[in-house]
């Protein structure tokens, strides 16, 4: 089996963040709170190494860089998004509004970003490059979620 791509990562993340999200949205909410610190750590592990990795290099090629600072754009609104959440207090009534704006920016900014900027990256990139990526993407991505585990288990 030959090593993975960037792109194979990415949609990979991305089904497990859906997956994660869909899981929450199906709880009580304080069964969802439950997972949440999860959620922020696999989100935020995502959204970092990306922007690191993937954002980083595109943000050189003239035909990626206005979508990556859009993408960019929509991660801060994503991590704002999380934080207002996650600062509601349990029993609000605001909580399953504000799960679902999540949820909905989350799978937008997937959706938007595999139909738009992967394709021009899968253009601008090799896929010796794609692997290579890859390979960092992961090395990062692991590198954060060590740095926020303590994070996850203190919530």
């Amino acid at each position: 089996m030959s090593e993975p791509t960037i792109w194979d990562l990415l949609e990979r993340d991305h089904e497990a963040v859906g997956a994660q999200l869909a899981k929450l949205q199906a709880a009580p909410e304080a069964a969802a709170r439950g997972l949440l610190p999860r959620l922020v750590c696999e989100l935020t592990a995502h959204a970092r190494a990306k922007e690191a990795v993937l954002y980083g290099h595109l943000l050189h090629d003239e035909r990626a860089r206005s979508r990556v600072v859009e993408g960019l754009e929509e991660l801060e609104r994503i991590r704002a998004a999380l934080t207002d959440l996650e600062l509601l207090p349990a029993g609000d009534e605001k909580w399953p509004v504000r799960l679902a704006a999540l949820a909905d920016a989350v799978r937008t900014h997937f959706r938007v970003e595999q139909a738009e900027l992967l394709a021009i990256a899968r253009q601008a990139l090799s896929e010796v490059q794609a692997t290579e990526l890859a390979a960092n993407y992961l090395a990062e991505r692991t590198r954060i979620r060590a740095d926020l585990s303590c994070f996850a288990e203190s919530r």
